[in-house]
């Protein structure tokens, strides 16, 4: 079995694990030698509730999303501690949440959660230099769907689009960004989600439902496709799969256990009991950095070899 190892914490509220704020949920990327992290800040809502037993709730009166910056060995170089991105619209006013960000033909897109309080929503943004930022558009489908990303370069000349209508994860294609934040683009969707459906839950640990995570990772084997597998106790567990590198629903290999799953305290008590939720990763020296949020109150860092995750992965190929 492979599991990543630990690197600690990296960023937590300044009132700690009990106070009424958190800094989670991060997406990040290298360039060069630096590492862009955009990380969800809440301030929780009184009285204090056990968030992690409703579903689709949440103990934040609002998000938004701000930037820190890591060294290429995970440690923390600063820290902006404001907001970057942030509620501007209706469909924003309860937060934009867990950022992932994709480098992509020249820009850096940012694929956020907006969250109105009643309905989760799929927000698209870009920059170029982690300073100046820009929002796209907000996607509305039939139902609540978030855990969205793209493919960090065209497959068969479309972009690749992941998000999860529950239980299960989406891929769809488009021409352009245009084609993707226009509406008519997603008219009777409900009658398309299924035909979209790249991975479905196989596991106990995942049974409940699963979501996309990390943007996938392109290697000589295949995509690497980090998600989370939540379990009917709703516990949050990372799962790994290798997709074809052509034709992503096609799934060459999937472990049938988790790489991470929350046991240490940070991990297992907080505003969310026994929650890891990933966001980001990078490649630095063979290793793959993961960066996740624990228990909805603090970010940290874990790694493995990405080569020997690769071998274990082909140790358990998906028969089609």
């Amino acid at each position: 079995m492979v599991k990543l190892k630990r690197l600690g914490v990296v960023l937590r509220p300044k009132d700690g694990p009990n106070g009424k704020f958190a800094k989670f949920n991060a997406g990040m990327v290298a360039e060069n030698d630096t590492v862009h992290m955009l990380y969800r800040w809440g301030e929780k809502e009184e009285p204090r509730t056990d968030y992690s037993k409703i579903y689709h709730d949440a103990p934040y009166a609002q998000s938004f999303v701000s930037y820190a910056r890591l060294s290429l060995d995970g440690k923390l170089v600063y820290d902006s501690d404001k907001p970057v991105i942030y509620p501007t619209t209706p469909l924003e006013t309860r937060g934009c949440e867990d950022a992932r960000v994709v480098p992509f033909e020249g820009s850096y897109y940012i694929f956020y959660c907006a969250y109105d309080g009643r309905k989760a929503r799929m927000g698209v943004a870009s920059t170029r230099d982690f300073e100046h930022y820009c929002k796209l558009g907000i996607i509305e489908v039939f139902a609540w769907d978030k855990d969205h990303y793209i493919f960090p370069e065209r497959i068969n000349g479309k972009i690749a689009f992941v998000h999860r209508v529950e239980p299960n994860i989406q891929i769809d294609y488009f021409d352009s960004f245009a084609d993707l934040l226009n509406p008519k683009s997603w008219d009777n969707y409900e009658e398309k989600v299924e035909s979209s459906t790249v991975l479905r839950a196989a596991f106990e640990w995942e049974g409940f439902k699963i979501g996309g995570s990390v943007p996938p990772i392109k290697t000589d084997q295949g995509w690497l496709f980090l998600y989370h597998g939540v379990d009917s106790n709703r516990i949050y567990h990372l799962g790994a799969a290798l997709l074809d590198l052509k034709d992503p629903f096609v799934v060459r290999a999937r472990l049938p256990y988790p790489i991470l799953s929350p046991e240490e305290d940070y991990e297992v008590n907080g505003h969310y009991q026994g929650c890891v939720f990933p966001q980001g990763a990078y490649v630095h020296n063979g290793e793959l950095y993961v960066s996740y949020g624990a228990a909805d109150v603090n970010v940290a860092i874990a790694k493995v070899n990405l080569d020997e995750l690769i071998d274990e992965l082909n140790r358990h190929p998906v028969r089609s």
